[in-house]
């Protein structure tokens, strides 16, 4: 015992004796829904389907991920097609722009099943060898800790594609001279955020703040609560919007529930009994060895890095980059209409093979393609200038690329060019001749400008404008 001495009194200080973990019994219904959520959130961590931390890390992670992925994947497709007996494109793991195909409900039926099954045998198990373990304290701390930086990285990603506001970009052409009642849900909704992109940018701000306090133990709790907050305003959007990323959505808010389940009993005791309360927190294992404390350090400092510096620096180059291409200019910008006379011959047709009868053309990147059917399909460019080429990307199917014939201002025809030969691919005997196929588009006026996009903000209005 040490003495520390004043003028006026003796102080007697006891050593501090190094915090322990506060036993905690755990229930055997407690034990047997960690080991369901253990398992689940492992795969929401590690090989969910519309991303996971892997995603993290350029090129190197996306390797890992496809390999986390593959067993899923096939496992969906076999019961996809034995059991819900899916057949066409819903059978199939194609580029769509969303998350809740039918193989993607599939997956998460097989990812809730894989965790509930699993839980059961672990817990069968566990009891054949007579419940050893009483808890899982040390396991619950590393787990809460994956589903922090989880959610974490996808705050931040879906934050800064916000805070540079490439989500909901500015409306096209296209939408701005869809008629209204023709627009899907989705379509409005985007159009609204994309108007101002001040309103997105805060939007942004607010999931990286989230995400970025999530990561770290001391304001785990405050970044929990907001990205919750967050999250569910996405999904009311996604819900009642009918924006095709519900399931990820959901899971994200999960997740961010997870954690902030060990401080809903203070949680309540502050805002609803107006009692003092203080939060729990998760007993994180002390790190005695020298090289594995240097190894948390290290992978602490790589993740801080690359949610901080590295992700938000690749997205602002690219929208450094992207402004630049938007001061380019092409012939191709504007509205056209594909000449009537054009057969239905397959040369440019939407993801659902109907044909295209119009193409709204905002940049050199951006488009729209409506179909026979009034229905419109984003479409991304890659227009060589040099060359005079563009490649036509939609969700789905083939990028076939076009040689561009300028005709006049108002006239363009694109002519289809043969693809280029796999040269380890063998040589079809079966296979069709090329045969090049000319579009013809007519240019289709629009109006100078858009109330819409000038009406802008005022502080005084005498009465409401609706027009």
């Amino acid at each position: 015992m040490d003495t520390v001495l004043t003028e006026s009194t003796v102080v007697l200080v006891e050593p501090i004796a190094e915090a322990q973990p506060t036993p905690v019994h755990w229930t055997p219904l407690n034990r047997l829904l960690f080991r369901i959520a253990f398992l689940y959130f492992c795969i929401f961590i590690f090989s969910y389907g519309n991303g996971s931390i892997f995603g993290l890390f350029p090129k190197v992670g996306n390797y890992f991920d496809t390999w986390a992925t593959w067993p899923w994947q096939h496992a969906a497709l076999w019961t996809g097609a034995h059991l819900f007996h899916l057949k066409g494109q819903f059978a199939t793991f194609h580029s769509t722009g969303s998350g809740d195909t039918a193989l993607d409900w599939i997956l998460e039926l097989l990812y809730v099943a894989f965790a509930i099954v699993g839980g059961l045998v672990w817990t069968m198990i566990s009891i054949a060898r007579g419940n050893r373990r009483p808890e899982y304290a040390t396991l619950y701390a590393w787990l809460r800790f994956g589903v922090r930086l989880t959610v974490g990285f996808f705050m931040v990603n879906y934050g800064t594609a916000k805070l540079f506001p490439f989500q909901m970009p500015h409306p096209s052409i296209a939408i701005l001279t869809e008629p209204v009642g023709q627009m899907s849900p989705m379509t409005m909704l985007w159009a609204m955020l994309g108007l101002n992109t001040g309103y997105e940018m805060i939007c942004g701000a607010a999931e990286i703040l989230g995400g970025i306090l999530i990561l770290f133990r001391r304001t785990a709790l405050a970044g929990s609560l907001l990205s919750a907050f967050v999250m569910t305003n996405v999904l009311l959007y996604n819900m009642f919007f009918d924006v095709p990323v519900k399931l990820f959505a959901a899971n994200l808010l999960l997740a961010a529930v997870f954690i902030t389940l060990p401080d809903v009993k203070p949680l309540y005791e502050f805002f609803w009994r107006h009692q003092p309360a203080a939060p729990v927190g998760i007993w994180i294992p002390p790190v005695r060895r020298r090289g594995f404390r240097i190894a948390t350090y290290i992978v602490e400092g790589v993740f801080t890095v690359m949610f901080l510096v590295m992700m938000p620096g690749f997205v602002g180059y690219g929208w450094y980059e992207h402004t630049k291409d938007l001061k380019k200019s092409s012939p191709l910008f504007g509205a056209w209409h594909l000449d009537p006379s054009h057969p239905a011959t397959g040369a440019f047709i939407t993801g659902e093979g109907l044909p295209a009868t119009d193409l709204y053309v905002d940049d050199i990147h951006r488009a729209f393609t409506r179909a026979s059917d009034l229905s419109l399909w984003r479409t991304y460019l890659v227009i060589d200038e040099k060359a005079d080429t563009v490649v036509l990307y939609q969700t789905v199917g083939e990028a076939p690329t076009y040689s561009i014939f300028l005709l006049d201002k108002n006239h363009i025809n694109l002519v289809t060019q043969a693809p280029k030969p796999d040269p380890k691919a063998k040589p079809d005997p079966k296979a069709k001749p090329f045969v090049a196929q000319t579009i013809s588009l007519t240019r289709t006026p629009v109006p100078n400008h858009f109330p819409l996009l000038d009406r802008g903000f005022h502080w005084v209005n005498e009465w409401g404008l609706e027009r």
